[in-house]
């Protein structure tokens, strides 16, 4: 449970950059705006980065950061500030007490994973969509995210990715499937038709609409200026990876995740059997420890896991 999950947490380091601002996409290469320009020619709506987040870093470009400022921005948006006293109030930032000061907070969390939770409630909300297929959609990348999180956690020694950019990886990951459903009304039909239950095959409906919901998540994760690892590991999370090392990591803590989500939705697995030894090496465990590792892992998923 919670205790458990705090003396998990407790040796972690609390500032979350492991690997940092120092790798963030600041800019589009010109073959990649070309892309976006492309998908964009098509039909496709690529959600702009929120207003909230221009705000943010005007506020850090300036010569003395005020994180009463920046809380004061936080605070007009009620959901927003909702997850940050949800995230600043769990085991992952245990402090003892519980904070409700926007600015402490901000202040606990660091700006860099602050700026990481931003993108990620904004981007549910930048790509919209009413359907019920939707929301069970979120509810998945949201689970995956936590998932992901657990996994930085539990194995922060052999994998050295801090839990926000876990989290932000797993709620972009699949972030090009809803773009294409609303440009395509058949992508992923089958989905849309049992509200979201039938978890569709992806690499299957983008041979069949000549698409890449990787490419379309890469692009969009780019333009939401995430840093250069977490866009290469959402671009590659079907894939085993051959590039550099975070990405590497991240994509397979990433898989790891995703086959955690279908043992505890009791969903089949496919996929898993052709990547389990490299993600298994990837993230320090072997075939021995797998088992301890689901089981402990789906106990802290569930005891935190209230929406």
């Amino acid at each position: 449970g919670a205790a458990d999950f705090r003396a998990l947490t407790a040796a972690k380091p609390r500032s979350p950059p492991v690997h940092g601002e120092c790798s963030m996409a600041k800019t589009l290469t010109k073959a990649e705006q070309q892309q976006i320009d492309r998908l964009l020619k098509k039909g496709m709506i690529v959600p702009p980065q929120p207003q909230i987040l221009e705000s943010i870093y005007a506020e850090i470009d300036k010569p003395r950061i005020s994180m009463t400022a920046i809380g004061k921005l936080i605070a007009q948006d009620v959901g927003l500030s909702a997850t940050i006293f949800k995230l600043v109030n769990s085991p992952f930032y245990y402090t003892g007490k519980r904070i409700e000061r926007i600015d402490k907070a901000v202040l606990i969390i660091g700006l860099t994973a602050l700026i990481n939770v931003v993108k990620g409630v904004s981007l549910r909300k930048a790509i919209g969509g009413a359907e019920v297929a939707y929301q069970k959609f979120w509810e998945r990348s949201t689970d995956i995210a936590l998932l992901t999180s657990i996994v930085a956690c539990k194995q922060v020694s052999a994998c050295n990715i801090a839990v926000d950019q876990a989290y932000i990886t797993g709620l972009f990951h699949d972030c090009g499937v809803p773009i294409l459903m609303q440009r395509f009304p058949d992508y992923c039909a089958s989905f849309r038709l049992t509200e979201g239950t039938n978890w569709p095959d992806l690499p299957s409906e983008d041979r069949r609409f000549k698409t890449d919901h990787a490419v379309v998540g890469y692009l969009v994760a780019r333009h939401w200026q995430l840093p250069d690892f977490v866009c290469q590991a959402v671009r590659f999370h079907h894939d085993q990876l051959h590039t550099e090392h975070a990405a590497l990591t991240l994509a397979a803590m990433l898989q790891m995740a995703t086959h955690l989500y279908n043992l505890a939705a009791g969903l089949a697995d496919a996929e898993w059997g052709n990547r389990a030894s490299h993600v298994l090496q990837e993230i320090g465990l072997n075939h021995d420890g797998l088992k301890e590792f689901e089981e402990d892992a789906l106990d802290l998923f569930r005891a935190q896991n209230v929406r």
